[in-house]
């Protein structure tokens, strides 16, 4: 029995060399896991945590820290896969003035990069502090509160993340100042749970307090973004939507300059999905203008311009 044991010690150490991930050495025939994902990215030392945005599809991870960090000597906490490892490995300080690369090595020897980026908070940033509600149905309207989300001559936009698909989902602004927001879910985003983001001029920060959850199909009337914005004299110009019901169905075109507010007569189909205006060939042109929907007199602002032209 020693003989037998005394023989299986003198080998073990060869078994644990041979396993490491050297090209240089035969190959054992023991099947090993691929999987060298990076499940999470997080600074714990913040209050919030700052936890990183990890977009699988192109391995980038964003991570944002407060106003005045200094990002020289950060310390992560990062999670990969089973059986994986990462090079740097958690828990280790790293520079992260510029994005830092981390490699995650699975058990069978492949691997996969990782880019960090860390994105220190500004003063002006955005941030998103409460959400009405955490539960509603598609078309629903519900208030987002908090600090920065809008300034002069800034583009506000709110928009889903499905925590499932990652696929987003725009929210029409109804209201906005700096410090809330009343928003229209589309009426295309399919029931889940989702994350809520605010982007302002670019500087985007999501809301990680509370997700949104989504619990099926509701009535109120929506009016969708404009997928076509130029027309010419003539053409047919259409807006979508969903649920919209209305006897009298108009569209105001205000003149971004140059010329008069023009109020229009349209027409809205059965299934309550599309009102559809032909535009005069006397319509005034070359002009810009923003669109109001009126249903019954109840304005629907449309956040995009159109261009007119005559030919």
């Amino acid at each position: 029995m020693k003989k037998y044991l005394h023989a299986f010690l003198f080998i073990l150490p060869s078994l644990v060399y041979l396993s490491s991930c050297s090209s240089e050495l035969p190959e054992l025939k023991v099947p090993q896991s691929s999987q060298k994902q990076l499940l999470s990215f997080k600074f714990l030392d913040f209050n919030p945590v700052a936890d990183g945005d990890i977009d699988t599809s192109t391995r980038k991870v964003k991570v944002r820290v407060p106003v005045g960090t200094k990002v020289t000597a950060l310390i992560p906490t990062l999670t990969v896969s089973s059986q994986a490892t990462s090079f740097p490995q958690s828990l280790v300080a790293q520079n992260f003035t510029k994005p830092v690369t981390y490699m995650v090595t699975a058990a069978d020897c492949t691997k996969r990069a990782f880019e960090v980026t860390v994105e220190v908070a500004l003063t002006t940033d955005p941030e998103i502090t409460g959400i009405e509600t955490i539960s509603a149905k598609t078309t629903d309207s519900f208030f987002i509160y908090g600090k920065n989300l809008t300034r002069t001559g800034a583009i506000t936009k709110f928009f889903l993340t499905s925590k499932l698909t990652g696929k987003t989902y725009d929210l029409s602004n109804v209201s906005l100042t700096t410090t809330q927001a009343k928003v229209q879910i589309p009426h295309d985003v399919p029931v889940g749970l989702y994350s809520i983001t605010v982007d302002v001029n670019g500087r985007q920060v999501k809301y990680r307090t509370l997700d949104l959850k989504i619990t099926g199909i509701g009535t109120q009337i929506i009016i969708d973004r404009m997928t076509v914005l130029a027309y010419i004299r003539g053409q047919d110009l259409i807006i979508t939507g969903n649920n919209i019901k209305a006897t009298k169905v108009q569209i105001r075109f205000q003149p971004q300059l140059g010329s008069t507010t023009q109020l229009k007569d349209a027409v809205l189909n059965a299934e309550g999905t599309e009102i559809k205006y032909k535009i005069e060939t006397t319509f005034p042109a070359p002009y810009r203008w923003t669109l109001t929907v009126l249903l019954d007199g109840v304005s629907y602002a449309l956040p995009d311009l159109v261009t007119i032209t005559a030919k």
